[in-house]
């Protein structure tokens, strides 16, 4: 793993929210923050009802974007990850994944039922673009995976 890619682990590890980014059956982009969990190959997993909007989006046309950032206030401080990639349902693997994301996340034991209730979804990048205006304004380097 490069300095980059540890960068990317490291920030993923560190957030919690991304906003993901559906095409509607018009054309029109949608977008809607969803926590997420991540994998080693820099995988998203969220959870959603199957018949929200992104999900019927995602099912009719599978190529999504998200964007990952924390709230600053300061332009140095602005950095964070544009990601573009394919979304699928989660077919196998679903109570590891869910173990990942019951670790990163407290809930409510009354949330068991909508998890039960939610479709598991994954966002398998295959180009990321880490912004970081710390180390200098408009830095961003790219990654093809």
């Amino acid at each position: 793993m490069n300095d980059t890619q540890a960068a990317i682990r490291a920030f993923l590890e560190g957030q919690s929210t991304l906003a993901l980014a559906t095409s509607n059956d018009r054309g029109q982009a949608e977008v809607a923050p969803v926590f997420y969990v991540s994998d080693e190959a820099f995988n998203l997993y969220w959870l959603s009802s199957p018949d929200s909007r992104h999900s019927l989006n995602l099912a009719a046309r599978p190529r999504a974007a998200a964007t990952i950032y924390p709230a600053v206030w300061d332009w140095q401080d602005i950095r964070g990850l544009q990601i573009e990639g394919e979304a699928a349902v989660v077919t196998e693997m679903r109570a590891l994944i869910l173990a990942r994301y019951r670790a990163k996340f407290v809930l409510p034991a009354a949330f068991e039922a909508q998890i039960n209730a939610s479709g598991l979804y994954v966002l398998k990048p295959d180009w990321i673009r880490w912004l970081d205006n710390g180390v200098r304004f408009g830095y961003k380097t790219e990654l093809r995976l």
